[in-house]
């Protein structure tokens, strides 16, 4: 069965005035009511908004996680055949503590839209409804482990996933029986470096307010305008994601992964956004050159939302076109389905 994921920018903003013809599609052009006031969500907030924003690890209760979660449904309404299956999940630092709220959130079972579909075509305001049957949460590199598993032809028996997504770091080692709880962990994410970023350009330059979605962006594309100049950021970006992986990441797995479990495992495997900074992946196999391979992924920034999916049909008694998986994660929200 084949997998359609649609992502966005975990972005939205408050919106005022004329927004028609502003986009291309639905996906690019998100506007959405909620609790009274109308959002500018993901790719348009991002390239209509003023000072778009996103908190990290929004809390379940929060109106971030509402308004993201209703543009990550307004996005697959059509393809979920009603009432659906989804799961969502959170990161091992905060999943005891908002697993309960994303329950209770959830628990509404009925969730209505009131989207401005103007932004892309001509019409107007439009409302709809959609339904769940069954949901649940789990750790978000549970979600990863579940999709990774499910993308390889034939996965290895024994492996450590690391995900390096923008607001938490997670890492465990998953065998043929499951997951190692003793050698799950989180701490801090692709932010850490951001923010080292902005520390740094910030002695030279004036950044005139630039948010931290602005310096992340500016940080995967290796370049930034500032008063009008071209500000080549590879060579600092290596040099800050050498200290991140040196400081943050080395600890840490020498911290939880022991020698036998090195001895038990076939391969790292390296999940999350971050996978895509090749620069840590160097730092990776510098670290375990001789030890064991480090791999990238497939799909790699989309495989928590293909657990969670994977998860969905397992609720299901595997009825595929009911079900979803919803990562809503600090950099990008993405929404999967089966195809």
């Amino acid at each position: 069965m084949n997998i359609s994921s649609t992502s966005f920018p975990s972005l939205f903003e408050s919106s005022f005035g004329n927004t028609e013809n502003s986009a291309r599609d639905l996906l690019n052009g998100i506007k959405i009511r909620n609790r009274n006031n109308w959002y500018l969500v993901g790719n348009l907030a991002r390239e209509g908004g003023i000072n778009p924003h996103r908190f990290i690890n929004a809390s379940p209760d929060d109106e971030d996680y509402e308004i993201l979660f209703k543009g990550a449904l307004l996005n697959v309404a059509d393809a979920l055949k009603q009432p659906g299956y989804v799961t969502v999940g959170f990161p091992y630092s905060t999943y005891n503590v908002y697993k309960d709220l994303a329950e209770k959130f959830l628990s509404q079972k009925s969730f209505h839209l009131e989207y401005d579909p103007t932004t892309y075509q001509k019409g107007s305001l439009k409302k709809m409804s959609v339904e769940l049957d069954k949901y649940e949460v789990i750790p978000e590199i549970v979600g990863g482990i579940i999709g990774l598993k499910k993308s390889l032809p034939v996965p290895p028996a024994n492996f450590i996933a690391i995900s390096l997504g923008f607001g938490t770091l997670e890492g465990g080692m998953a065998t043929a029986s499951g997951l190692v709880q003793r050698t799950c962990f989180s701490t801090h994410g692709i932010r850490l470096a951001i923010n080292n970023l902005q520390r740094e350009l910030n002695k030279k330059y004036f950044l005139e307010m630039k948010n931290e979605h602005q310096l992340d962006d500016a940080f995967v594309k290796g370049f930034i305008f500032i008063n009008r100049k071209n500000i080549d950021l590879k060579s600092l970006r290596k040099e800050i994601l050498h200290l991140y992986y040196k400081e943050v990441i080395s600890p840490i797995m020498k911290k939880y992964f022991t020698d036998l479990d090195f001895e038990n495992c076939e391969k790292i495997y390296i999940l999350g956004g971050g996978a895509h900074y090749q620069d840590l992946v160097d730092a990776f196999n510098e670290e375990f050159k001789g030890i064991m391979p480090v791999e990238v992924a497939p799909d790699a920034e989309k495989l928590a939302s293909i657990g969670y999916l994977y998860n969905s049909l397992r609720l299901s008694d595997e009825q595929y076109d009911k079900c979803a998986g919803i990562d809503l994660g600090n950099s990008s929200t993405i929404v999967s389905t089966f195809a």
